[in-house]
């Protein structure tokens, strides 16, 4: 009875004897090694095979690479040509993306036109294992789930995984009503979930999204949705309960010649200055970039030339974090172009709104010596407030039974105040 691995080897035998035959013609391609990425894959890896090896010279390239499954076998055919060009070997390393294959051994079968494999006979196997439960859900959390913050036709989640890539191929996801219909759906586009990674989902045309928390489900499938793999859920709220969104302003040059000069930026509300700073572009840095936070709402951003710039395409802007794409337009010399902002703009009247004072709540004002005074008008204690910076970093917690409270700061700029009424933002500007 013939075993497996005597199949195995009359087949490989056949294979480098027929290349042999035909390489004493012509071989353009020698293949040297295989391998398999990962080295150990399971029923959940998107499976590689790297045919590592030298060309025939320096002219000489592969046509195609292509593979099919046939049975047990990856069968890979690889046709290689040579028009001629400097008669030296040439290494070359030829990736062929398989995918998840189900569990259990494998071999791998090459041939084609003008080549010669020449791999060890080991390297032409390799084995599935299962993927037991299948991906590992409680290694993603998920860290947010929130409106875009630069349009209110998408959603971004925001996911972290203890384990880089684990079980998580070509990964989607889908955010689905309490009655199971679709909201909001990821175009695949990452390989796998990194450590910490950001996943934009585009709105269902068809689609309503409650007002505040609501009850619904976050899917995860995996392999171009073709598998189901976790969920969460059931209660959503799309809007932060942070205080601002971190806003990184910018300006970038495009090419068309060196751009060397300083800008100096505002962004306001209402006329009311909330941030600004100024970039400045030099000939080893093309590009420069700041940090602010911002309250949900509406803002206009301006950037003026300090000096003119040598040369180049500018262009500025805004984005949020890991580089979400948010608002931009050319930057051109001359009377400077405002560019809306919205921040946010399904959350104005949400939890983290910044609240008008109405004579019932309590009352922030500003001094000359850059102190912030709260006090609640009515006498009632204030309890504890707090105190963040323009980035939504702690700067103090304080819990009084008193009706009044001050808080001294060192610089100028906007800070942020959690009260029992809400959130306040505070402008502290000395004259």
């Amino acid at each position: 009875m013939r075993t497996r691995s005597s199949s195995r080897s009359i087949a490989f035998s056949w294979l480098l004897l027929s290349s042999l035959a035909f390489a004493n013609a012509q071989t353009y391609f020698y293949i040297n090694s295989i391998g398999v990425d990962p080295a150990e894959p399971t029923e959940n890896d998107a499976i590689t095979i790297s045919v590592h090896g030298d060309l025939s010279s320096s002219g000489a390239y592969i046509v195609s690479a292509d593979h099919m499954l046939m049975g047990s076998t990856v069968h890979i055919t690889i046709v290689a040509t040579d028009p001629g060009g400097l008669s030296v070997l040439t290494p070359h390393t030829e990736q062929i993306t398989i995918g998840n294959l189900p569990a259990g051994p494998y071999n791998i079968l090459i041939d084609g036109a003008f080549i010669l494999d020449s791999a060890p006979e080991f390297q032409h196997s390799f084995n599935v294992s299962g993927g037991g439960e299948g991906p590992f859900c409680e290694d993603l959390d998920i860290v947010s789930i929130q409106w875009h913050p630069f349009t209110d036709a998408a959603l971004i989640v925001h996911v972290t995984n203890t384990l880089e890539n684990s079980g998580f191929s070509y990964p989607g996801f889908v955010l689905l009503d309490a009655e199971g219909d679709t909201l909001a759906r990821e175009t695949v586009i990452y390989k796998g979930i990194g450590t910490d990674s950001w996943h934009t989902l585009e709105l269902h045309e068809d689609a309503v999204i409650p007002e505040g928390t609501f009850q619904g489900t976050l899917h995860l499938w995996t392999g171009f949705y073709e598998e189901f793999a976790c969920e969460w859920g059931p209660s959503i709220d799309l809007c932060p309960a942070t205080e601002c969104t971190t806003i990184h302003p910018y300006v970038v040059n495009l090419g068309n010649g060196l751009a060397i000069g300083t800008f100096t930026w505002t962004i306001t509300a209402d006329g009311t200055l909330m941030a600004q700073g100024q970039f400045e572009l030099t000939a080893e840095m093309q590009s420069d970039q700041a940090v602010t936070c911002l309250p949900p709402g509406a803002y206009v951003m301006t950037v003026e030339f300090d000096q003119e710039p040598t040369g180049g395409q500018l262009r500025s802007g805004v984005d949020g974090e890991n580089a979400v794409t948010g608002p931009s337009q050319p930057l051109l010399s001359g009377t400077p172009t405002p560019m809306p902002i919205n921040v946010l703009e399904r959350c104005v009247e949400g939890t983290n709104t910044v609240l008008e004072n109405d004579g019932s709540r309590v009352l922030v004002v500003t001094t000359m010596d850059r102190a912030i005074l709260v006090s609640d008008p009515t006498g009632a204690p204030l309890g504890t407030v707090y105190l963040f910076d323009a980035v939504g970093r702690s700067i103090t917690t304080t819990t009084t039974l008193g009706d009044r409270m001050r808080f001294d700061v060192t610089t100028d700029g906007i800070y942020f105040l959690r009260t029992r009424d809400g959130n306040a933002k505070v402008i502290v500007q000395q004259p």
